[in-house]
């Protein structure tokens, strides 16, 4: 092959260095889930995927593993919730917005805390404000709802207000 390719200007090398072996040196993230065991949360570690932060949220939405539920560890979000936050919109104080696609959210404090906790987990979230559509029913005889009517000032008072796991730190086992 060589004596073939000298009649075209081209010349016979050696071999030349160009280092080692190429290798992968990126690696995926660690997520942190936080699952319920016992009536408690507990952090749970999962691999994770380069450039998805918000991976866990998405899980706390999906059965855990057999092998997380063998060892007693569950998620009690309602079935068919989504949850979902784009990390362009995290601001510069930290605060993330999660979405949540059913309306009127008014979730016990463990389930709350457990998307919190699990948001608050992501890198450079500070404080977390859950976002969903707020429904108020007309009164059956035709009139307008009253202010407050339905429990809407509370819902309003919950959409708008920031948390942080630490103030759930009475739901999580030590």
């Amino acid at each position: 092959m060589a004596t073939g390719l000298t009649g075209c200007g081209v010349r016979e090398t050696d071999p030349i260095q160009a280092g080692g072996l190429p290798r992968v040196t990126a690696q995926p993230n660690q997520v942190v889930v936080y699952l319920v065991r016992d009536g408690r949360l507990a952090r749970v570690f999962r691999p994770g995927l380069l450039n998805q932060p918000y991976l866990g949220l998405q899980q706390l939405t999906v059965r855990p593993p057999d092998a997380e539920i063998q060892r007693g560890y569950r998620t009690l979000l309602p079935a068919g919730v989504t949850l979902t936050a784009d990390p362009s919109r995290i601001d510069q104080g930290g605060l993330l917005t999660v979405r949540v696609n059913r309306a009127n959210v008014d979730w016990p404090r463990l389930v709350l805390a457990q998307v919190v906790c699990t948001a608050n987990a992501a890198p450079n979230v500070r404080m977390v404000r859950l976002d969903y559509p707020i429904v108020v029913l007309a009164p059956q005889d035709g009139t307008t709802p009253s202010s407050g009517s339905n429990g809407t000032e509370r819902l309003f008072e919950r959409m708008a207000s920031r948390y942080t796991c630490d103030q759930f730190a009475d739901q999580i086992a030590g």
